[in-house]
Parts: C-alpha cells; structure tokens; sequence
C-alpha cells in the first residue's frame, strides 16, 4: 500500500505573508525549501478593463435599417441573434514567482469561490492556486493565492470544505513525481496543512472527488486512483497509459487516455465497466471532459469535441474545430483543449479560435452553434458554473463572464411573447412591441411615440436609443455598451422615458438629454454607470433604487 505523506506548516517553512516583496513578484517573497506560500496581497492582480457586453465574432456591426455595413461581410440575415446574454466583469493576471509567470491549467468553482489551478510548461516545478471571490459580480477579488514553489499543479477539484489538487514534485521521487494533495479550507480559503497522496507516473494530471473517494489520474506510465476520503488510504488502482482527465457521472468513474480512448469503471471498486475509442491525441496535451445526461463530451484537440454515449460507447456526434479566416493564425493552433457544459450550453475552449458557444436543443446530438465568442487572445481552458464563464488563456491570465440574469425573480413575463427577432432591434414610431426572454443584441432604437416591453435578461453591445416621446420599458435585467467604447451610449431623449424594474448595468456612457425621465418600478432595482452620466437640461429621475456609483447625482 502506498504511504500518505503528510506535511505539516509546522515542520517545514510555510508563511502566511504580507507585502513584503517586489512588484515584479505580486508581493510574493522568495523562501528556502519545499513549502507553500499563503499570499492574501492580490490587489493588484484584478484588472478592470475591456468590461462589457460579449458579443460573437462576425455579428453585424451596423444597423441594418440604417446601413448596409456588416461585420466582415457577412449579411445580417445569415446570423441569428442568441439566447445567452453576456457580460465581461473582470480580468485576473497570472501569477508571477520569482519572474516566471504561470499559466492557469484547471478551474472549480463553490459558492462565492472559484478555485484556479496553476503550473509552467517545461521542466520547473511551479505551481499555484487562486481563491477568487466572486460573490459581487461588479468587484472580483483574489481572495487568497497559494504558491507552490516545487511542485506543478495540473488540476483543482472542490469537496467538503477541503481542495484536492493533482499535480507533480520532484523532490519527492525524481523517478515518480506525480502526486496528489488535499488541502483542507477554513472559510472558504487554503489552511496551513496539506496531505500528499501517491500515485504512479510523472504528472497527476486530474482528480475528482465524491462521498465515494478520491479519484485521481496520472499521465505517461499512469494509473487511475482511489483513495478512501476519510482515511486517505489507498483502497484500488489500476494501469492505464496517457491519462489526461477523470469524471464521476452515475457512480461511475470516466477516465480519458490520449492513446486508448474513454474507460468506464464502477465507482466502489474500479472494476472497468467497458471501454470504447476517441481520437488519439497529441502526447501530453491538456485535455479535459465533461458530462451531459448520459453522455461525455471530450476535448479531442485538432478532431474537435467528440460527443459518446456512456451506456455504449456510441459516438452521437463531432464538433469539428472551428475555422477562422485570419490567415495570421496557424491552423494547428486551433485545437479544442477543453470543453463545459451548463444547463443548456457547451462552452469550448479551441486556441486561437478563442470560445465556441453551443445551445443543446433537448437531445445533445442536437445542438445549435452560437458562434465563437469575440474575446481576445486564445483560449487554453473553459470552465463554466453558476452563470459564469472563466477562460483561461495561458500567461495572459484569466477572463471572467457572467451570464446576465433578471435578479428580481417575483417579476412575471408569462404575458409577453418570446424575442426571436434580429441582432438589432428596432421600433417604429407609433409602434407597440413586447418581448420575453434572454436575448444579446448589438443595438435597440425606439422611435418617435414607441413603446417598448422587454421581459427578462437583455444584452446589449451597443448603442440604445430612447427617442422622443418613447417608452422603453425593462423587466429584469439589462446590460449595454462597453468600457472601451463609452460613446455607444444609452440615450434618453426629449420627453422619453426608460422604465426599470430590476437592473441596469451601463458599461458605457449614459446620456440624459432635456425632458428625458429616469423612472425605476417597484422595490429592489438598481444602476450602475461605469462610464459618465450627462443630464442635458432639465432632466426627471424617479422611483426607489440604489445607485452603485453615485452616477446619477449632478
């Protein structure tokens, strides 16, 4: 049986620090030994910037009622808007030790916290967790970061208040580095002991964990693991080769091999249930997989995603990898390295091709593509849970998403008729139009004596415009415009109103023109201006609301 190593901040040097240390290392001192280094100075890691609403590459730039100009030269009429509004709130830096920076590799998420995994490509040993507090959508932290100065972290899984980590150390055994740690958490954030599990091969590369066990897998020369989680011993193993991820769905447990393709094994005792090929994959990618129903998504790299049925090992369908008509990019870096699934979408992480986004239509073999997310950079990994989205792209460090989502939930939209109108939405004066729904959108013009009801969640990547004597009313949540072009703005002119009743998020500019009116409906609603809120005359704000910025004072 193999032995639990325990190390214990008690016997080696294990600090709990300040700042105390250079820029150059995000406050983080350099230390002697093997140990972990509890970092609780990330202020300057979070970076407020390119925020705003999301849109997906080649949507139409323009308004086609007024111009004939699309994005890229694609028509207006082959694009069909979406159903999943999205905003970006935050970018995180990598984390830099001793002038290396690292590369995120892994991410979980549990209430207020996403776990964010690290290591460096090559032969260092580096790695790092991040705690990002994400309980306020409109200011996330790096609650706390742990450095591992000598070992690489390939993979985070959270249970039961504690962090579970794959991952490699070469001071342990140069012939047997991988191995796999439990971290046990106070509040939320890493403590000051961690345990070490063994297991054959060079790297763990994923663990997973539940009331059944550990479950940890390594690569080359690897094995799949399951340790007893309360008495952290070994209790089954068995050999497989290339290993790169572990999943738990239906007590069973799911392991991807590069080589031989999807294992299946019964959770209590690791007996292999059945095995069925995928493509074979590149030596020592990162690859990773997830679940729907009965099914597992996988990440099989330049074949795309690769969708089986658990049951027999059937393939349903592929997603081939996404092409792009920038000649700049190399087409070999556009491999599908990860993949997520959340209610009805599946988020896929393609390299340069950056986030491909797919709606699930009531069966997994039928999907319907969104398109791919217009982001900069690549994109190395996915991980989507609670309406957020955390994309991973290398040393540039993380981006947050958030889905936006009405946040009074008493507010009834049964009334209304579903939005399945165009990316831009316009109202015709003397015109009355009412939708429900989640909708992103380039832009929203209401004319002259229109009336406009939306029901729900709105993005809006653009301008809106109010025009005079109309009404546009929001039930729910809206967001529009961009940090980096405050002047899309949303414009309330001459005797028109905007109605809200929920929240409004404007990235941008917001501009209030002679006899505009403000009026937010009922109890609760909200309003936050990242931009400047210019009132032009004699201007009309009313209703119960909180003002997260103090915009709209004069």
């Amino acid at each position: 049986m193999k032995n639990i190593l325990k190390l214990s901040f008690l016997l080696v040097l294990i600090t709990m620090i300040g700042c105390q240390s250079s820029d150059d290392d995000n406050n983080i001192p350099s230390v002697n030994g093997d140990a972990v280094i509890l970092n609780d100075d990330n202020s300057n890691r979070v970076v407020f910037e390119n925020l705003g609403v999301v849109t997906v590459k080649g949507a139409p730039q323009e308004n086609p009622e007024t111009s004939a100009k699309t994005s890229k030269g694609i028509a207006a009429k082959e694009l069909e808007p979406n159903d999943l509004p999205l905003v970006q709130i935050a970018k995180v830096s990598a984390p830099v030790y001793k002038g290396t920076t690292l590369r995120a590799t892994h991410i979980d998420i549990n209430g207020k916290y996403a776990y964010v995994s690290y290591n460096v490509e090559g032969a260092t040993y580096l790695g790092a967790v991040d705690v990002i507090d994400i309980s306020d959508p409109l200011n996330p932290t790096v609650a706390l970061q742990a450095i591992f100065p000598n070992t690489d972290i390939s993979s985070v899984d959270y249970f039961e208040n504690a962090l579970y980590l794959a991952g490699a150390n070469a001071g342990i055994d140069d012939s047997n580095p991988a191995i796999l740690i439990k971290m046990p958490l106070q509040n939320g954030l890493p403590t000051e002991s961690i345990e070490l599990l063994t297991i054959t091969g060079f790297v763990a590369t994923d663990i997973k964990v539940n009331s059944s066990g550990i479950f940890g897998v390594s690569g080359d020369n690897g094995e799949v693991v399951k340790y007893n989680l309360s008495s952290l011993q070994l209790e089954e193993t068995t050999a497989l080769a290339d290993l790169r991820a572990v999943g738990l769905n239906d007590n069973k447990v799911i392991a991807l091999s590069g080589t031989e393709g999807i294992y299946v094994y019964n959770s209590n005792n690791l007996n292999k249930n059945k095995s069925f090929s995928t493509s074979k994959d590149v030596a020592e990618a990162k690859r990773t997989i997830d679940f729907y129903d009965k099914n597992v998504l996988v990440a099989e790299g330049a074949k795309g995603l690769g969708i089986y049925s658990i049951n027999n090992g059937s393939k349903l369908t592929t997603i081939e990898v996404p092409t792009l008509e920038d000649e700049t990019i190399d087409p070999s870096d556009i491999v599908t390295n990860a993949v997520s699934v959340e209610d009805k979408h599946i988020f896929t992480a393609d390299g340069a091709a950056g986030i491909s986004v797919y709606t699930i239509n009531g069966a997994i073999n039928n999907l319907t593509s969104i398109g791919s997310l217009d982001l900069t950079g690549s994109a190395n990994y996915v991980k989507s849970a609670n309406g957020y989205i955390f994309v991973a792209d290398g040393k540039a460090g993380l981006k947050i998403l958030k889905t936006v989502t009405p946040e009074n939930n008493t507010i009834n939209c049964a009334e209304f008729p579903a939005y399945t109108g165009g990316y831009w939405l316009n109202v015709n004066s003397n015109e009355t139009q009412a939708y429900r729904g989640s909708a992103s959108l380039m832009g929203i013009n209401v004319n002259s004596k229109a009336s406009l009801t939306f029901c729900g969640a709105m993005a809006v990547n653009k301008g809106i415009n109010v025009n005079s004597n109309g009404l546009f009313t929001v039930k729910g949540s809206l967001a529009q415009g961009t940090t980096e072009a405050p002047f899309n703005a949303l414009i309330v002119n001459n005797k028109a109103t905007l109605q809200i009743e929920g929240s409004l998020v404007v990235y941008g500019d917001m501009i209030l023109n002679n006899g505009a009116t403000l009026e937010f409906l009922g109890s609760g609603s909200s309003i936050t201006v990242y931009g400047k809120v210019k009132q032009n005359g004699n201007v009309t704000i009313k209703g119960n609301y909180t003002d997260t910025f103090n915009s709209l004072k004069k």
